[in-house]
């Protein structure tokens, strides 16, 4: 290639990097405001900040915001937050000749209001269903019409356990059962003060109209290996099982030492408590025990389960890292409980 053609090839290339910074520079980038929401989650926390609501009434129509701060998608125009941390709403039927034909006035399975429901959502015996579903009594239309709809042949009754993954919950309790709170239990709303049983009271469900009637431990001692806890407060008390000391309830923690949580193996539905050391280049731990630098706790050094004193297992102290101790969780060190 010539110097002439050379210096040419260099010039051009010049101005083609020149235009193209520019022009990287003066876009204004994607517009993070609008991106889409991924959550599957039908609940979403509202923050009172200018980064999620600009001021009253700037929600979409579909969102609802509840007294308690709790923030609801996807909601039907005809419901609306009342006063006490739930949704109300009005009936969109009142009498099955009221409906379209093929169809009959029905109670939502989420939100209870009745609307004018396809037929075909209904079934007649176990001949309409397949072979792992029976056809079962799941609603009365406006006019007094028995509905039954194709459910999993669960086997778990009211009161019992329900727990696995999300979509396999309602497939585990006994059919006309819902699973709530880890809990079978018969349906229930949550404006009736009286829908539940003695013991028992109405767990809503994540849209916080209807629910079912689960075990309360409110006025009642729960058994040996179970605290009664809630995850957010106001919501219904139940017994869970825990594995360690019951360090945040008769069982407190020596002075130098913190009560903290985690969970054990995740299969198990189980929390676990332990009462761990604090330590620093001024207090060291025990013969036998390593500091923690990231934590700032004690632990028991392993490198299998066989080397910690039953129930404890040998777990990741951190992500990342091959660091290895003894404890009552599966993964790291547990946090303070909430």
């Amino acid at each position: 290639m010539t110097p002439r053609k050379l210096s040419l090839l260099i010039a051009v290339t010049a101005l083609v990097t020149a235009v193209g910074t520019g022009v990287w520079l003066a876009w204004p980038g994607p517009d993070l405001t609008a991106q889409a929401d991924l959550s599957d989650d039908p609940v979403r926390l509202h923050l009172e900040s200018s980064d999620t609501a600009d001021s009253e009434g700037s929600e979409p129509p579909d969102v609802v915001v509840l007294s308690n701060g709790i923030r609801l998608t996807n909601i039907p125009s005809n419901c609306h937050a009342d006063t006490r941390g739930s949704l109300a709403c009005e009936d969109r039927c009142n009498a099955d000749d009221a409906c379209p034909a093929d169809t009959v006035c029905a109670h939502h399975p989420d939100f209870g209001f009745r609307e004018c429901q396809p037929l075909h959502r209904f079934c007649d015996d176990a001949s309409d269903c397949t072979s792992s579903d029976t056809c079962h009594p799941m609603d009365t239309s406006a006019s007094g019409q028995v509905l039954r709809r194709c459910v999993p042949q669960g086997t778990l009754r009211a009161g019992e356990r329900c727990t696995g993954y999300s979509r396999e919950l309602e497939s585990r309790c006994a059919p006309g059962l819902l699973c709530v709170h880890e809990f079978c239990g018969p349906p229930c709303s949550v404006h009736d003060a009286n829908a539940c049983v003695t013991g028992t009271e109405c767990a809503p469900n994540p849209y916080r109209v209807r629910g079912a009637c689960v075990p309360s431990c409110r006025d009642r001692a729960c058994p040996q290996g179970e605290r009664c806890e809630t995850d957010y407060a106001g919501e219904v008390p139940t017994c869970r099982p825990f594995v360690g000391p019951a360090c945040l309830d008769a069982a407190p923690c020596a002075a130098n030492q913190d009560c903290l949580r985690g969970f054990a193996e995740p299969t198990l539905e189980t929390g676990a408590f332990e009462c761990r050391t604090r330590c620093d280049d001024k207090a060291p731990c025990a013969k036998g025990l390593t500091c923690d630098e990231t934590s700032g706790y004690c632990f028991q050094p392993c490198t299998q389960d066989t080397d910690c004193p039953t129930p404890e297992r040998c777990h990741v102290l951190h992500r990342r890292e091959s660091q290895r101790g003894c404890g009552f969780i599966a993964e790291g060190l547990p946090a303070f409980h909430r």
